[in-house]
């Protein structure tokens, strides 16, 4: 019977292979994990943002003679309009929800952390309740939710020339626009104007739009709100990658 073992030859050769394998099969591994949690975030986000709507259809009142009110995740869980992936002290889960809600939290799959000082923007219009998650990134609001991000890369495309912002004066006449420094107004001819148009047959319009896997036509930025900073794009068709 052969006892004979591996030569060294032979066993470099096979750490090699094993490396080989590590390198090519542990980032893909990863990339599809991430993948899988910026999905289930966008789900999640979809969903906190349904159930904000429904809750603000349910509760008029706390419009107060207003249009708009904001909504935490935290009051949708307390009152029983989403539920909890996790209870207090467990995971990212810490004593401090206890001032909020004592059932849990929503947990960001992407970063691991509580998603329950999150807040939803509802709107009363004619046509019913709409709602917009401010901060979208899921923790502390700090990395700006996926709008905000479209609108920074529609701006810089505004100031660079990458689209071309068009707007009527007070004239009726067509002239060009910008954002502002900061991305919190549009400019034409330095006066603060309420939308700003990509013109023209632009196929540079198609933006990506948070973790979605859909590029999305932007028509354009507008100013919803006189009294808010922010900036809202509009979307009206998608075409799959």
């Amino acid at each position: 019977m052969n006892k004979k073992g591996f030569t060294l030859t032979e066993l470099l050769v096979v750490i090699a292979i094993i490396g080989i394998l590590s390198v090519i099969i542990v980032p893909s591994v990863i990339t599809i994990n991430n993948n899988i949690n910026e999905r289930l975030l966008a789900q999640k986000i979809e969903q906190i943002v349904s159930a904000a709507e429904l809750y603000g259809s349910n509760n008029e009142e706390i419009f107060n003679g207003t249009t708009e009110v904001e909504v935490y995740v935290y009051e949708l869980i307390e009152s029983n309009y989403l539920t909890i992936d996790t209870k207090i002290n467990n995971d990212n889960c810490t004593d401090a929800v206890k001032g909020q809600t004592n059932k849990g939290c929503m947990i960001n799959p992407v970063e691991k952390s509580s998603m329950n000082n999150l807040k939803v923007l509802l709107r009363k219009g004619t046509l019913g309740i709409t709602g917009e998650l401010e901060g979208g990134s899921g923790s502390s609001g700090s990395e700006g939710s996926a709008s905000e991000k479209l609108v920074e890369t529609i701006c810089k495309g505004f100031n660079d020339g990458t689209f071309v912002g068009q707007t009527m004066d007070a004239s009726g006449g067509i002239v060009t626009c910008q954002c502002n420094a900061t991305n919190t107004a549009l400019l034409a001819n330095g006066i603060e104007v309420d939308a700003c148009l990509i013109s023209g047959d632009n196929v540079n319009n198609f933006l990506k739009y948070g973790s979605s896997v859909a590029n999305w036509r932007v028509m354009g930025l507008y100013k919803l709100d006189s009294d808010s900073d922010l900036l809202y794009p509009k979307i009206i068709t998608s075409e799959p990658i």
